[in-house]
């Protein structure tokens, strides 16, 4: 099994989404060993965390698009986050 690794220091990117046109900015922080990748959308109420896990891949046209779904406020809604692996 490989060693893990991780970043020492948050970084921050800003950019132009290259589907909408809208400016995006994504931070990536250090993580503690076993958490995996995951994603906080911020510009949604409750900031909610969508982990990167197959079960949560609902589209891969153009990019991967993961989708969860969760309890709050006693409604069910969906985070839908993106992002392009190279």
């Amino acid at each position: 099994m490989a060693n893990q690794t991780t970043i020492a220091n948050s970084i921050t990117l800003k950019g132009v989404g290259i589907h909408t046109g809208e400016e995006v900015k994504m931070t990536f922080k250090p993580a503690p060993a076993n958490h995996g990748y995951a994603f906080q959308r911020i510009d949604l109420e409750g900031s909610p965390i969508i982990e990167a896990l197959v079960e949560h891949v609902v589209d891969t046209k153009r990019g991967t698009t993961l989708q969860k779904k969760w309890r709050y406020h006693s409604h069910r809604r969906a985070c839908t986050c993106c992002s392009r692996w190279m």
